[in-house]
């Protein structure tokens, strides 16, 4: 079986020769360009491809966007970039939002140093935003990947980052401060814009439920000190609900994208219609131990992950990295459920060596 088989058999319910292995390696993979650390070999899209396949990790993330946006009635979006420095503008008859971002060099990442959003009136523009923006399908382009990436993995059909209106404003649009003081000072009106904001993208779900992508990954980078079980119950769990079922409907499997503590959101996921809980990020980063992951996750969903970034670091000793990899597949070894994958991403720092010994490792000790 190649990599794309072993994941299909997982998601379809059935056993795979061993355990698949997919790794997010677009991190590392950015770091090493900005370092001019990569060969031709590894440059542009074969070469992204070729990278995975010579570290022996399955391939998910991240192909070409399905749909592509217009604005309309006043809406216009400029970008600029000076001196790693991002700011991004919407300029609407409503006034003008903006974020500014920086570049961490340290850490090859952009950090928000202004969100969007700042109080209710910031939050009032996004929604017209969010209202006037028009989507159109790019098949073309994620048809491409899909046929190129072949058996070497399968390209997740991400929806919008994030897809429900709270994680939006958590993870991008306000930030955990700003979105909590929302919240607080006009709750009737922040749950007015939020349940309106779920309209915004029906057309979106339309074009990815109308693609020929087979797994669909919801990329809410959801972590449960952040958003709580209260919160997940009562604005994400419902929306959820309605496009898991779409999804569905339409014969796709859908994953949400779970990076962080895990306690509180992890056992709510089935109820929401996923069929996968991706990046799930065990002890030492997160907040489970290996052994209480299935537990907590319920029976019937796929996990995918297990194994932290960091422990690709030098911050575990190559005996210790060794000592957990064998615990993840012990823990694992007959759950027909598990896709072994990093939580969420291997960093910068990441060593190259040891993503290699786990294909390796894989293929020595994991059929099930």
């Amino acid at each position: 079986m190649n990599e794309r088989e072993r994941l299909l058999c997982v998601l379809n319910k059935q056993r795979p020769d061993r355990i698949p292995w997919f790794a997010d390696l677009s991190y590392l993979y950015h770091s090493l360009e900005k370092r001019d650390m990569l060969i031709d070999r590894y440059i542009g899209d074969e070469g992204y491809l070729e990278f995975h396949k010579d570290l022996g990790a399955g391939i998910c993330f991240y192909a070409p966007c399905l749909w592509k946006t217009e604005y309309t009635n006043g809406v216009e979006y400029i970008e600029s970039t000076e001196e790693n420095v991002r700011i991004c503008m919407y300029k609407t008859p409503m006034g003008e939002i903006r974020s500014v971002e920086k570049y961490m060099q340290g850490s090859f990442s952009w950090a928000y140093t202004k969100h969007f959003v700042e109080d209710i009136n910031d939050l009032r523009i996004m929604l017209y935003v969010f209202e006037n923006t028009r989507y159109s399908n790019n098949y073309e382009e994620f048809d491409s990947i899909d046929a190129f990436w072949d058996g070497s993995g399968i390209p997740a059909a991400l929806t919008p980052v994030s897809a429900a209106p709270l994680q939006k404003l958590l993870t991008r649009w306000a930030g955990i401060e700003a979105a909590v003081n929302i919240y607080m000072d006009d709750m009737q009106e922040f749950d007015h814009i939020l349940r309106r904001m779920e309209e915004t993208e029906d057309d979106v779900f339309d074009i990815i439920c109308k693609s020929d992508a087979s797994y669909v990954e919801f990329a809410e980078n959801l972590s449960s000190e952040i958003t709580g079980k209260d919160l997940v119950m009562n604005y994400n769990m419902p929306y959820y609900i309605k496009r898991t079922r779409q999804i569905h409907e339409a014969g796709k499997f859908a994953g949400i994208h779970i990076d962080g503590t895990l306690r509180s959101c992890l056992p709510l996921l089935e109820r929401c219609g996923f069929d996968v809980a991706e990046a799930v990020t065990p002890y030492p980063a997160g907040d489970l131990k290996l052994h209480e992951l299935r537990e907590a996750a319920g029976k019937d969903i796929v996990i995918w992950g297990g194994l932290p970034g960091v422990i690709f670091t030098d911050r575990f000793s190559e005996n210790d990295f060794l000592r957990y990899l064998n615990e993840v597949l012990e823990t694992f070894s007959n759950d027909p459920g598990f896709v072994l994958g990093v939580a969420d991403q291997v960093p910068p720092d990441g060593s190259i060596s040891r993503v290699k010994a786990v294909r390796e490792y894989v293929d020595s000790v994991c059929l099930i």
